[in-house]
């Protein structure tokens, strides 16, 4: 398994000690349906394997590397608007994606080992505390770029509301903006404003650089 890159994402709640113990229970499922949705909404080489580390934490595994940023920003953005619908409060996730190889794969997530699962562990620990997003490839050169990358998209994250996260999340999966108008029962400009205030240009620009990176790597 060394010889294939993969993308591990070590993921946790973002200030999770603010979460109350009632809403704190309902997390792991939370976290679930959203990647569950995620993995709905695109191809099957492309979708996340995951297990719930404890009731705030988890990890993923993509074995397509070049489109794992694609579907980390969906999941960002389906939690945050799922957490809104069903706790009616504002919650983000922390992720770090590590980029490489898994030397040691054991079958379960929490058991295995390697440069991917390191590189996503340390950037979760060093991130600071209003980061959201880290990827770390233990390429100096690349890890440059894609941190000012980050630094940005931590701005946009930040900006969401939960309507635009919902309307982000949707455009991410494939549909286009009458779709999008029809599902949600309001205006296609009114998407179209939503999408624009979660900066859909730049993130997908982002994501088209990401994947270049990634690829050549």
């Amino acid at each position: 398994m060394s010889d294939t890159t993969y993308a591990v994402i070590s993921g946790e709640i973002a200030e999770s000690k603010k979460i109350s113990h009632a809403h704190l229970g309902k997390i792991p499922d939370i976290i679930r349906a959203a990647i569950s949705e995620v993995n709905r909404h695109i191809d099957a080489d492309q979708q996340l394997e995951y297990e719930i580390i404890r009731m705030d934490e988890f990890l993923c595994l993509s074995k397509n590397a070049p489109s794992s940023l694609h579907a980390i920003l969906m999941l960002a953005s389906e939690f945050r608007f799922r957490a809104h619908t069903e706790l009616d409060t504002r919650l983000e996730l922390r992720l770090s994606i590590g980029i490489g190889p898994v030397e040691l794969f054991q079958g379960q997530l929490r058991e295995s080992d390697g440069t991917a699962f390191r590189l996503a562990d340390e950037g979760l620990r060093t991130m600071k505390r209003n980061q959201r997003l880290m990827i770390s490839t233990g390429n100096e050169h690349l890890d440059g770029e894609l941190h000012v990358a980050c630094g940005f998209m931590d701005i946009l994250i930040h900006d969401w509301s939960d309507e635009q996260s919902e309307a982000l999340f949707l455009s991410l999966s494939g549909k286009n903006q009458m779709e999008i108008s029809e599902q949600l029962q309001i205006s296609q400009p009114a998407v179209n404003r939503r999408l624009k205030a979660a900066h859909l240009e730049a993130i997908d620009k982002l994501l088209e650089r990401y994947a270049t990176i990634i690829t050549s790597k």
